[in-house]
């Protein structure tokens, strides 16, 4: 199984770039330009931070605001739980991006995977690696370390409700993180679990490669 590189998505999804430019959610995007006035005062702030933050308004966030608060909680918790480790631990912000594209493959959430493979190629994730992530490949594979596995392995244990009798995976993370670190892979394993059966249920297709969130920006 591979990823294809045009769409940073695996290939046996068959997603095209025509369907990218043609959405079809369950929900409405709410616009940046045509936000309801009655959530204007609490949503546009929001909206702005993540134009500074990303360069856009994503997709994701567009469905989001019909509920202005989630949008806020959201954005809260990637900025100090992810971005913050841009410029102070990018090595961190790696295993992190490890968790959240292997998380978002095993939901087959095509909003999140789009995403978060280009992020994780980003922070130096290669596309081989990143092909054996769909899928089990990565398990016997010398391209990844040790300690790169122990993250994948964990993601997988706590994304399929197997981890709380899985007293060696924790371990072995615990291996080679802080204690913080390992609540934070594991919140944001679940935070992605989380986003990822919403964009599913909503039918949230990905942005073509041009229109996605990228690390170049501010933070």
């Amino acid at each position: 199984m591979a990823i294809d590189r045009t769409t940073s998505l695996p290939e046996e999804w068959g997603i095209t770039l025509e369907m990218m430019e043609n959405p079809e959610p369950r929900v409405p995007f709410v616009e940046p330009g045509n936000i309801p006035e009655e959530i204007q005062d609490q949503l546009q702030p929001n909206f702005q931070c993540s134009l500074d933050k990303w360069g856009s308004v994503p997709r994701f966030l567009q469905m989001l605001g019909h509920s202005p608060v989630i949008v806020e909680a959201w954005m809260l918790l990637d900025a100090n739980l992810r971005m913050s480790y841009l410029n102070t631990d990018p090595e961190f912000l790696k295993m992190q991006q490890l968790v959240i594209a292997r998380t978002a493959i095993l939901n087959h959430s095509i909003n999140c995977t789009g995403h978060n493979v280009d992020l994780a190629h980003a922070v130096g994730v290669s596309w081989e690696q990143l092909d054996l992530l769909d899928g089990d490949g990565w398990r016997e594979s010398d391209l990844f370390s040790e300690k790169e596995k122990a993250v994948i392995h964990w993601s997988d244990e706590v994304s399929n409700q197997g981890a709380y009798d899985n007293d060696a995976a924790f371990e072995e993370l615990a291996k080679y993180f802080t204690t913080r670190q390992v609540v934070e892979l594991t919140f944001l394993c679940c935070m992605w679990n989380l986003s990822g059966r919403l964009t599913e249920a909503f039918h949230l297709m990905v942005e073509p490669p041009e229109g996605r969130i990228g690390f170049g920006c501010s933070v």
